[in-house]
């Protein structure tokens, strides 16, 4: 309001001045105070349409004739039309109305996102600035360990995805690697298997589009290890257990979104780990150290929850 008493009081100094001119040149000019008038109403019709919370996304012009106020300029129905005329009327100075609005306008409501499908009917996923999405699923990997004691293995594991923004963000990790541990010793033949399973967080990189994006991430953290004894037994230079660890991962991840709920998803990564054996030798246990570095090529769907 009170921008709007600088704004009137500067176009009232500004027709005095026009006056106060034409009179020194020796015209005989007559500032007309109805025209101020009007111009006060036009000003007050305008602030009251403009503050409306369902018109004020309108643009509706207003002007102000010997007190008749003249509404032209789109609404989106015959129900703001009636109450763009309710709300001219009831300032002060205004005796009467004339509308011409045209309808057509659409609703704010409209213009926000919706659910759109593509042109192979598809469905599209949601925007990709709602930083809360979460989604979980299971993902089916290849292990390649870097040490000759550990062998490859085809394994299952949880799929974890927070969040789906562009740019910097937060990464979380988990990587669960199983690897085929054989025997330190004289009894090549005798295996146990070893599970990695980390929780990591970090830091990535996301970009892409809508529909897919790529990610870069480090991530780091502690990894719960765990051994499991096949039937062949305690053979020397067999691991029997083995201690937890901490770990680091580098990895690239594509995402494609399915639908607006499930996501595709292929991952490489590279384990970074120590592992700490307990190994029976000479009939005594030992501790022992062996990398497990482990690289890890995934694929696996992942849901989203909310």
């Amino acid at each position: 309001m009170t921008r709007l008493r600088r704004s009137l009081t500067l176009v009232a100094r500004m027709l005095v001045c026009m006056a106060v001119v034409a009179g020194g040149a020796g015209c005989r000019t007559v500032v007309d105070p109805m025209a101020i008038s009007d111009a006060q109403t036009a000003a007050r019709v305008k602030t009251a349409l403009v503050n409306d919370p369902d018109l004020g996304p309108r643009t509706i012009e207003v002007r102000v004739a010997l007190g008749v106020a003249q509404l032209s300029g789109q609404v989106a129905s015959q129900a703001e039309v009636d109450r763009a005329v309710m709300i001219a009327r009831g300032v002060p100075g205004v005796v009467n109305v004339q509308a011409a609005l045209q309808i057509g306008a659409q609703s704010p409501r409209s213009e926000e996102p919706s659910d759109q499908f593509d042109a192979s009917g598809v469905e599209l996923s949601e925007p990709q600035d709602n930083p809360g999405l979460l989604a979980v699923g299971a993902s089916v990997g290849w292990s390649a360990p870097r040490a000759a004691e550990l062998g490859h293995r085809v394994s299952v594991g949880p799929l974890f995805k927070l969040g789906s923004g562009q740019g910097l963000g937060l990464a979380v990790g988990l990587g669960w690697v199983q690897a085929k541990l054989r025997s330190l010793g004289d009894h090549p033949d005798a295996l146990t298997h070893v599970q990695i399973k980390p929780i990591m967080l970090g830091a990535g990189y996301t970009v892409g589009t809508e529909r897919t994006s790529l990610s870069a991430s480090l991530v780091g953290g502690y990894a719960w290890n765990s051994l499991t004894v096949t039937e062949t037994g305690a053979a020397e230079g067999l691991p029997v257990e083995v201690d937890n660890s901490l770990v680091w991962r580098p990895s690239v991840s594509l995402w494609h979104n399915l639908s607006r709920r499930t996501a595709l998803n292929v991952f490489v990564g590279h384990v970074i780990t120590r592992l700490r054996l307990t190994v029976l030798e000479n009939g005594q246990l030992e501790k022992r150290s062996t990398r497990g570095d482990t690289t890890i090529v995934s694929a696996g769907v992942a849901y989203r929850l909310f």
